[in-house]
C-alpha cells in the first residue's frame, strides 16, 4: 500500500534512498539531467508552427505551472522535433531535415532548440511560450517583453545548420516512434495510449506521477 508523507519528510528519505524502475525506456537528452531532488522528469515533444502543440503548451502547460508553483517541481525538457524526420541528400552529401509543417516550422524548431541550449529553462520556457502565440519568428519582441538576452541563441542559429541543431531532439523523438504531437513523457516511461487523457487532464496526471514517483501528495492536487 501507498502511503503519503509530508514533503519535508518524503524528500529526507528520498535523498537517502532513492528507487530507480528498471524497466524505464531512457531518452537520449541533450542536455544532460542533473540531479534535481524532489523533481519529476517531464518531457515535451512538440513542434514549433503545430496548433495542438500551441494549444497544450499554452493553456495546459504554462498554465498548469503557474496557477500550481510547481516550478521547483518539476525538471522540464523540451523537444522541438515532433513528426519530423532526416533524410541523406545525395545530391549534396549531407543530412536533411523535414518537417511536418514545412521547412519553415525546421528553423523555427532549430530556433526553439538553440533558445533551450542558451537559456535556462524558466527564460526559455517562457520566451517559447510567447513565440507560440504566433506562426512567424517572434524571439526579439518577446525577448525584448522579458529583459532576456537572445544574442547566444541567435548565433547558435546562424552558425550551425538546422539539421545539426536537431539532431540530438530528433534522436529523442524518433526514439519514442510518437504518433501524435504534442507527446508528453513522465520519467522516461512513454505512454502511448495514455497521451490523449495526458493531454486533456494534465495537472491530474502530473499529481499522480508525482506522488507515484516520490510519495508525496502536491497542496494543490487535493483541490
Amino acid at each position: 500500500m501507498m502511503f503519503v508523507m509530508s514533503i519535508a519528510d518524503a524528500e529526507q528519505q528520498q535523498q537517502q534512498n532513492v528507487t530507480t524502475d528498471t524497466t524505464a525506456t531512457t531518452i537520449s537528452d541533450p542536455r544532460p539531467r542533473t540531479a534535481s531532488r524532489g523533481k519529476l522528469l517531464l518531457a515535451i515533444h512538440y513542434e514549433a508552427l503545430c496548433p495542438d502543440s500551441m494549444f497544450f503548451i499554452r493553456r495546459r502547460l504554462y498554465d498548469a505551472l503557474q496557477d500550481n508553483a510547481w516550478w521547483p517541481r518539476v525538471d522540464l525538457k523540451l523537444y522541438p522535433f515532433g513528426k519530423a524526420g532526416f533524410y541523406n541528400n545525395t545530391e549534396i552529401g549531407e543530412m536533411e531535415v523535414f518537417c511536418q509543417h514545412g521547412s519553415e516550422e525546421c528553423e523555427l524548431n532549430a530556433l526553439h532548440a538553440c533558445i533551450i541550449e542558451t537559456l535556462d529553462i524558466k527564460s526559455a520556457f517562457e520566451l517559447i511560450n510567447c513565440m507560440l502565440r504566433s506562426y512567424t519568428n517572434q524571439i526579439d519582441k518577446c525577448a525584448e517583453h522579458f529583459q532576456l538576452d537572445v544574442n547566444a541563441a541567435k548565433e547558435c542559429k546562424r552558425s550551425r545548420k538546422t539539421p545539426q541543431i536537431l539532431q540530438p531532439y530528433g534522436t529523442a523523438t524518433l526514439a519514442l516512434g510518437i504518433s501524435y504531437v504534442p507527446t508528453i513523457v513522465f520519467e522516461n516511461k512513454f505512454q502511448p495510449y495514455d497521451q490523449s487523457s495526458i493531454r486533456y487532464n494534465f495537472e491530474e496526471h502530473f499529481c499522480k506521477e508525482y506522488e507515484k514517483r516520490f510519495h508525496i501528495k502536491l497542496p494543490t492536487c487535493n483541490l
